[in-house]
């Protein structure tokens, strides 16, 4: 006994240059044992059908990176067959493999099931359930109901590589000022712990109380299912370490991670016809691609809540939601947290399957071991497992499971719907997602703008491009639905980094400034006179001064830096770090504007479109904005311009080396760039020099306004001339533009014709937050016989497949009946003028909407079928293509007559929305 806990000794203190297949070998006797004990180990209740349903415990204790051992190999052998080409499952012949598997390569995986009555033989039992199954299934469909799962628009492979959409739609909930980096793409999380909707907090523009209520709801039910996981993590933590202490014959602590969630991911799946096959097997499609959650702290575990919805269920919650008042087996169902899976749901929940397989160091403190490719680290020798688990039911990846597994979420091939799958992920994420702590971050540096030096400078201008790129960025180019969602939480914030950014462009301004200056006096040029032998203006005085005050801080820096020892380039210490610098965010802004143009989003609703960011470049007006929202800098903001910047510094650099003025740039670029800093009057904390500069009397105040006046006398001077050349050519291109035009009134009879204006594309997609949409005239085209039947009160909802803008909501819309033509396909051109809309359209009478139905599941839509007329087999019917659809609820409606001023222009605005020019 006591030699073989020697060599389990051995076995916990692997050497670190062993290859893999020793590493392999090393675990074959722990596998053996774990295999062995699985009966003992194991607290389930069984398997059951296709489902698993076993747990395992917890406890928070540390334990150090070399008692983290690898998961056990499986023991292959001839009791334990495995399928061939396929994925292990539980299912007869391989349900002792599947067992064994679970025990072994893949410990710390645990299964909580829904709970609820059971059938044990001819009794039925009632087991625990954990969570509220009623609470959490209403709460996910009120949020899809108010459109908070969203496709994301991710770049995987990083700044100027390809972006793709996701296959699943997603919302990220967590605590306040949470966020989460997937993918290349920063989500912003809606808060669980601040209420909306009462008082002063407000939801969506044009949403209700009453909706704010149930959105507020419904993140409270998110919030108490994540206290919910976090007792039960626990539980299995615990579990997991006794086994792992009694494979080891020890009582030392063995779990590293701790039992804690600050942020869930929910996905929203459904089958959708364009999901990619599973590459590996080829077994059904992936919904979610294999991966390993990546940004989490090391160690920490994992929870999913997962439900399965159907069509039947979603029927029932909406005809629960219309009651006022819930049946009394309902709610005693509600108070029992158990919810009635309907039969179908159940079904369903087989055609879906968590797949699974051994990958070490996917992620944790080795993963960058294993280089840029996830399929690498693949440990062909463990069999890949599925798991499908029935709707309701929790899943947990425990302590380091994240790091050497991977996962992945497959549906069926030959299922034309596998209803609709809601997974909420539940994350502990690393230190720096938080946006309170990039705002401390700005805080401190910003505090430290009256001290000086290259490593300060450095870890400013690496904080302004971190803000810049992974926080400002990242928000608006989520698009103006996104931020609609998110600003009720995030406005606050998102400003705070805008002024913070700001701050730190004029830093670096002035950390620019002073470089630029002390290498202009270390080549003498503040001790020069001009050529005319004209004494000095006061302008050019107070710059020779700042370049003399700017040598002598430069000199210091350096005498500091080199720490007494001499150096034989100091350009390398100062100058060279801030031209890197300068680079790096000069092509970081040209990856982004690449990013924003991707021809992905054009395929897209406008409200995905990326929004302008609010940055305000070349601004000398040092006054503050009225609006919050806004990042000002005195920079250029463009790639070019940073890179023309960086070059000039580089001159200043050589110059600063050599002593030689022929290398500086241009004296006049200088001078101009001085004469801006000085009319915004910004502080100058570079400078160790005294402060009699700010307490210029009125006398000073008095010549540099007449330095000012001189100057402009001689710019207008220089312009008179240029002036003039110009207003004469314009009065002899007038003269001659009047002859040809008297000509052709002579020739021709005076026709009245209409003027066909001029658009461009944008001019006919304009967003959903269009200014135009409130204060011009507004036409909906409809195909015959749609209007008609609209008008008469047959049809109570018109279907779109886009939504109706809030500002036509309440707002008289002419309906302009078209011919029948091709369905789901305008029939009118972007542009339309005098006899060309009389013979392709009549506006046959008015309608005024008064919301919008929005239609996210299909059974919903049918049995709404005699409100909006559309049927199934129409082809603006529900398709396995269809996500949502928009109906634009009718309120009022009327009929012109006969006598009817015609239009003169039509010009498309939105689709089949024009806007009407009389």
């Amino acid at each position: 006994m006591a030699k073989k806990r020697k060599q389990n000794r051995n076995h916990q203190k692997p050497n670190k240059k062993a290859n893999l297949d020793k590493s392999h070998t090393s675990h074959s006797t722990a596998a053996a044992a774990a295999a062995a004990a699985s009966s003992s180990s194991s607290s389930s209740s069984g398997f059951n059908s296709s489902f698993i349903s076993y747990s395992n415990g917890n406890s928070s204790s540390k334990y150090s990176k070399s008692n983290v051992p690898l998961p056990p190999l499986f023991p292959h052998s001839p009791n334990l067959p495995l399928p061939q080409n396929d994925f292990l499952r539980n299912i007869e012949p391989y349900k002792e493999s599947f067992r064994t598997a679970i025990d072994t390569s893949y410990e710390g995986f645990a299964v909580d099931q829904p709970g609820g009555l059971e059938k044990k033989g001819r009794k039925k039992c009632e087991s625990p359930s954990y969570f509220q199954h009623h609470d959490v299934q209403k709460a996910l469909l009120k949020m899809d109901q108010h459109g908070l799962f969203r496709t994301d628009v991710t770049q995987p492979f990083g700044l100027g590589t390809k972006c793709a959409k996701t296959y699943v739609t997603r919302c990220l909930l967590g605590e306040e000022g949470t966020t989460y980096k997937y993918l290349g793409l920063r989500m912003f999380a809606h808060p669980w712990n601040i209420d909306i909707g009462n008082g002063t907090n407000t939801t969506n523009e044009g949403t209700s109380s009453d909706e704010g209520k149930e959105i507020n709801t419904a993140l409270k039910a998110i919030s108490t299912l994540n206290q919910n996981l976090t007792g039960r993590t626990q539980t299995h933590l615990k579990g997991l370490e006794q086994t792992r202490q009694r494979r080891n014959y020890s009582s030392h602590p063995c779990i590293k991670g701790r039992a804690k969630y600050d942020v869930a991911l929910i996905n929203r799946m459904t089958n959708a016809p364009d999901l990619k096959k599973e590459p590996t097997m080829g077994k059904g499609k992936c919904s979610v691609s294999w991966h390993a959650d990546s940004s989490l702290e090391h160690f920490s575990s994992i929870a999913v809540y997962h439900t399965i919805v159907s069509d039947e269920d979603i029927a029932k919650e909406e005809a629960a939601s219309n009651e006022e008042e819930i049946s009394r087996s309902t709610q005693k169902q509600a108070n029992k947290n158990s919810l009635p899976v309907s039969n179908e749901a159940t079904e369903l929940a087989t055609k879906w399957s968590i797949a699974m397989r051994v990958a070490h160091d996917s992620e944790g403190p080795g993963a960058s071991r294993r280089g840029s490719n996830i399929d690498s680290s693949v440990i062909t020798d463990s069999p890949s497992v599925a798991v499908s688990l029935p709707p309701q039911s929790a899943y947990y990846l425990l302590d380091d499971f994240n790091h050497h597994h991977q996962h992945s979420v497959l549906v069926n091939n030959d299922v034309a719907s596998a209803g609709v799958r809601f997974a909420s992920t539940h994350r502990l994420l690393r230190e720096g997602h938080n946006v309170n702590f990039m705002l401390e971050r700005c805080r401190v540096t910003c505090s430290q703008f009256h001290k000086k030096g290259p490593k300060l400078w450095r870890s400013e201008q690496l904080l302004l491009s971190n803000i810049e790129s992974e926080w400002i960025r990242q928000f608006y180019i989520q698009g103006e639905g996104h931020k609609k969602n998110l600003w009720k939480y995030w406005e606050q914030p998102m400003c705070q980094l805008l002024n913070y950014w700001g701050q730190l462009e004029k830093r670096t301004k002035q950390v620019l400034d002073l470089l630029t200056n002390a290498a202009f006096a270390r080549c003498g040029e503040h001790e020069k006179n001009k050529t005319n032998g004209e004494p000095p203006s006061k302008a050019e005085r107070k710059q020779r001064e700042k370049q003399k005050k700017a040598l002598a801080t430069v000199e210091d820096l350096i005498r500091r830096t080199a720490g007494g020892s001499n150096i034989d380039d100091p350009t390398e210490i100062l100058y060279q770090p801030i031209c890197v610098l300068l680079e790096e965010r000069a092509k970081m802004r040209s990856l982004w504007t690449q990013r924003e143009n991707e021809g992905v989003f054009k395929g897209m609703e406008s409200e995905y479109w990326p929004l302008d960011v609010p940055f305000k470049f070349d601004h000398l007006d040092n006054a503050k904005s009225a609006d919050k929202e806004v990042g000002i800098s005195p920079l250029g903001g463009t790639s070019k311009q940073l890179t023309k910047i960086c070059q000039e510094l580089k001159m200043c650099a050589r110059a600063f080396l050599s002593r030689d003025g022929n290398h500086l740039p241009a004296m006049k670029t200088v001078l101009v760039a001085s004469q801006q800093a000085d009319s915004t009057r910004s502080p100058e904390p570079l400078q160790s020099s005294s402060n009699d500069e700010k307490r210029e009397g009125s006398v000073v105040k008095e010549k540099r306004e007449k330095d000012k006046e001189l100057l402009t006398k001689k710019i207008d001077e220089v312009k008179e001339p240029l002036a003039a050349t110009q207003q004469t050519q314009e009065t002899t291109k007038k003269t001659l533009k009047s002859e040809e035009s008297k000509k052709t009134t002579e020739e021709t009879p005076a026709i009245p014709l209409i003027k066909r204006p001029r658009t461009t594309e944008s001019d006919h997609r304009k967003d959903l937050d269009w200014k135009g949409w409130k204060s011009v005239k507004i036409g909906l085209e409809m195909q015959n016989p749609w209007g008609r039947k609209l008008l008469d009160g047959t049809k109570a909802i018109e279907t779109r497949a886009y939504d109706l803008p809030k500002s036509l909501i309440g707002k008289k819309i002419d309906i302009l009946q078209s011919k029948g033509g091709k369905d789901c396909v305008s029939g009118l051109s972007n542009v339309m003028v005098g006899e060309e809309i009389t013979n392709a359209v009549q506006p046959i009478g008015w309608a005024i909407f008064a919301r919008v139905e929005v239609y996210r599941y299909k059974g919903k839509f049918i049995a709404d079928e005699k409100k909006h007329c559309v049927e199934q087999s129409s082809n603006y019917g529900w398709n396995d293509d269809t996500n949502v659809i928009y109906g634009w609820v009718v309120s009022k409606c009327g009929r012109y007559g006969k006598k009817r001023k015609k239009a003169k222009v039509l010009l498309r605005r939105m689709r089949s929305l024009y806007e009407i020019q009389s």
